[in-house]
């Protein structure tokens, strides 16, 4: 007897369904892979301007990393201070990036970082590529390898910021990065310069040719703060710190951030414990301080803003 048109419909279909499942069993153990190759968890917290002295930054710094200690206490997290806590490192920071943006458009950050010896940048400077989005796939995938011989270190986190409807909230961006400590060479001034160190860079669709300079000409001064680490079971201690972003010229300061950063080996086998109060400690922390609180911003989305230009990136 042969079979009816539904029949041969449902016959077709079948196979659909098959292949429909396999294609979702294998994506979410591709994003299961994924999220094992992911090692670390940063929470940042920005801080308004307004609320540093540019006189006397310790005494801010100090007051809201006493408030950040005591709502960690209540929640049970061991809290150890730094000896350093005190003494600030400077260094100075600038992204650089096409006249037109290209980088940050595309999700990437060009940054170089120069450490202070004494009252003044050194010679050697800290360069990193890194590229920054919601998409978690996209982020793991990404290969930033510097060139031969050159010594980098790449890095894949998942960065837990701030929401712009109200305080407590928290959303999810996955970076990786490459970065390249006691570079001393000169950089070059055009995107093939850079290619050379980054080979990702030429992947962009963008020519050689292209010039790249400091994205801002307001010059930023980061005054750094390793004010100690926090304790969270299942998970190595989580390092906290404070950056504060000057012009050093004036003095005035642009923004602050509070952050911490936990460490583990395998996000799937995280502990629900340690996981909720590092969470639970980022959201109190944001009610508890929420006349500091900047929302809806990025210390790169505002060096951008700097400019004055469309940034036409929305972090």
């Amino acid at each position: 007897m042969p079979k009816s048109k539904g029949s041969r419909r449902a016959a077709k279909a079948e196979p659909r369904g098959k292949a429909h499942a396999a294609r979702a069993r294998a994506t979410a153990h591709d994003l299961d892979s994924i999220y094992e190759s992911l090692h670390y968890r940063e929470f940042k917290i920005l801080l308004k301007a307004e609320d540093f002295d540019p006189g006397g930054l310790e005494v801010e710094v100090r007051d809201y990393w006493k408030l950040a200690r005591r709502v960690a206490g209540q929640l049970l997290i061991h809290v150890r201070r730094s000896k350093t806590e005190n003494e600030p490192r400077l260094r100075d920071v600038v992204f650089l990036d096409t006249p037109k943006f290209d980088l940050y458009r595309k999700g990437y950050m060009l940054r170089v970082r120069t450490p202070y010896e004494g009252a003044a940048p050194g010679k050697a400077y800290e360069l990193t590529l890194k590229f920054r989005g919601p998409d978690i796939a996209l982020a793991a995938h990404m290969d930033l390898a510097p060139g031969k011989d050159l010594p980098g270190r790449t890095k894949f986190k998942e960065e837990l910021l701030l929401v712009s409807a109200q305080l407590g909230g928290m959303r999810s961006i996955f970076s990786h990065t490459c970065q390249i400590k006691g570079m001393t060479r000169p950089l070059g001034k055009s995107l093939g310069d850079l290619t050379r160190i980054f080979p990702h860079l030429g992947t962009l669709g963008l020519r050689a040719g292209t010039k790249l300079a400091p994205a801002s000409p307001v010059p930023v001064q980061e005054v750094l703060y390793e004010l100690g680490e926090l304790g969270f079971r299942g998970a190595k201690t989580a390092k906290v710190n404070m950056a504060v972003w000057r012009n050093p010229k004036t003095k005035k300061v642009l923004i602050g951030e509070f952050a911490y950063e936990t460490h583990f080996r395998h996000y799937g086998r995280l502990h629900a414990v340690p996981k909720l109060r590092s969470e639970r400690l980022y959201r109190i922390l944001q009610r508890e301080t929420g006349a500091w609180v900047e929302l809806a911003n990025t210390k790169t989305s505002l060096y951008y803003g700097l400019s004055g230009k469309a940034i036409g990136h929305d972090e």
